[in-house]
């Protein structure tokens, strides 16, 4: 099969929309993943420990459960028991909650880094524990684990081509479609592959910037 230019040029709006959709996810599960994490990784360091050991059983369920396993299971399973959600919110929420498992790690760990004497001059300058965590631990808590935060988002960019699976209309969803529609796959894989790479190439350079620049 030869490359025809003008298949390209015919399905380009198609995965065009496949783009915005994919950046969409991303930046949308990316946003639950890392506030989630952080308000998680908190939440573990002041409970008591039956609030550690609740957490701790959630964080290893998302952790340890495929993500379309997940994906099937709120697609085909809770309509079952009558709870219906778009595609796209529960795709978005997915891995949301999923990542937000992972940042959850990098976050406590980042918290563990940050000298115990950090809390203890807090509480002997009489701040509140609001004030403490506001104002003192969460910005070094984010600046620490920053790096491996932005890798997060990078494999979030990655994995959102799962979402092709429930109808959710990303980039390789689309590529997909528009494959089944001509029965053409060269160039419509093809394209995606290279708009994946043209939006991931960037992303990578600006995080090897950030970590030289920190280091």
């Amino acid at each position: 099969m030869s490359w025809d230019w003008a298949y390209v040029v015919k399905i380009l709006p198609d995965l065009l929309l496949g783009v915005w959709y994919t950046v969409l996810v991303t930046l949308a599960s990316a946003a639950i993943a890392l506030t989630g994490g952080l308000l998680i990784a908190v939440f573990q360091d002041t409970t008591n420990a039956a609030g550690k050991a609740i957490v701790r059983f959630f964080l290893e369920l998302f952790r340890g459960v495929p993500i379309l396993v997940l994906l099937y299971f709120g697609y085909y399973v809770l309509p079952e028991i009558r709870i219906s959600l778009p595609a796209f919110g529960l795709g978005v929420g997915v891995l949301g909650i999923v990542y937000a498992a992972f940042c959850s790690e990098v976050y406590r760990g980042s918290l563990i880094t940050i000298p115990r004497g950090m809390r203890d001059a807090c509480v002997a300058l009489g701040l509140s524990p609001y004030t403490t965590w506001v104002h003192v631990l969460i910005p070094m808590m984010v600046r620490k684990a920053a790096p491996a935060l932005m890798n997060y988002v990078l494999m979030l960019f990655r994995q959102s081509s799962f979402l092709f699976a429930i109808g959710v209309p990303v980039l390789l969803g689309r590529a997909q479609v528009v494959g089944y529609e001509s029965f053409r796959y060269l160039e419509p894989f093809t394209m995606a592959g290279v708009f994946y790479l043209a939006i991931n190439l960037p992303f990578v350079y600006l995080l090897s910037r950030f970590e030289t620049k920190r280091a």
